[in-house]
């Protein structure tokens, strides 16, 4: 089983009372599966997803990806589960405005370059080098600045591909620009490599996203609200190409609002005050 949630609960202190924003999950996804969550705002899919992604700590319950308990990995651990494993797409805008988009996509495969790169396939050492939530965070999604253009100075403007043995031809910068330009032109925009965050619309900038999520081609591919700033046809194309990765083998856990989105996975569940329920897609 490569995903395993059992009895998962978050709570949460609101006006001196405690409600579980999360209540009691269990799930289980396997290699290949597609499943979608959906239901209305508020009921704690994004919450449900963070701990998953061990960005947010459960009051009860456990995560076990690939067997191990997200609980109990260091902050290295976690790191290397999010950028070998576990591929997210977040409802808020992350890339790095200093970058360009291609460099964006080729980014997490320039993490870790000591840790062999293995696409499609797990390693016991595994896990974005995003810090954990506090424990004490509010319900609620990551604020989001709108796609601003807030630059930092100390950031790099290109990226340099860190020099290491070479162990594979999946390792060469070249690689990974050949696999970062197909993933673009998979969803429809790889005339925008050169260009820079603050110069594409949300709805770019969502399937740019979605290309950096899938560079390590990761085991299991954790989506909030992937078709959330898209056309019909942007949808289509962002919606097979996720058919597509599941059909190899990526398991794809989806939050969707999106009816067009839904006739794609094999699964619906529905979040409902915290609890999941199941039904035939």
């Amino acid at each position: 089983m490569l995903l395993d949630v059992r009895e998962l609960t978050r709570e949460f202190i609101r006006r001196g009372r405690t409600f579980a924003a999360v209540d009691h999950v269990n799930l289980q996804i396997d290699d290949g599966d597609f499943v979608a969550i959906v239901g209305r705002s508020g009921n704690g899919k994004s919450t449900l997803l963070n701990m998953i992604c061990g960005l947010l700590r459960p009051s009860s319950g456990t995560v076990l990806v690939g067997g191990r308990n997200v609980a109990e990995l260091d902050d290295r651990e976690l790191s290397l589960l999010r950028n070998r494993v576990v591929g997210f797409v977040t409802q808020s805008q992350t890339l790095l405005p200093n970058l360009t988009i291609a460099d964006n996509v080729m980014l997490p495969a320039m993490m870790f370059p000591e840790e062999p790169l293995n696409i499609m396939s797990f390693s016991d050492d595994v896990t974005d080098n995003a810090a954990s939530i506090d424990d004490a965070s509010p319900v609620g999604d990551v604020p989001d600045n709108g796609g601003a253009d807030i630059v930092d100075p100390d950031m790099p403007d290109v990226i340099a591909p860190m020099r290491v043995e070479p162990i594979g031809p999946e390792t060469s910068p070249d690689e990974y620009e050949k696999r970062a330009m197909a993933l673009l032109a998979d969803l429809g925009i790889a005339d925008l490599a050169g260009s820079y965050p603050r110069e594409l619309s949300g709805g770019e900038m969502r399937r740019a996203s979605i290309a950096r999520a899938l560079m390590n081609g990761p085991r299991l591919l954790i989506a909030d609200e992937p078709t959330g700033d898209l056309d019909a046809e942007s949808t289509a194309v962002v919606m097979r190409l996720l058919r597509s990765v599941a059909d190899s083998g990526t398991a794809v856990l989806m939050v969707t609002h999106d009816a067009d989105a839904m006739p794609y996975a094999d699964r619906i569940v529905t979040m409902d005050a915290g609890r999941l329920t199941e039904s035939a897609a």
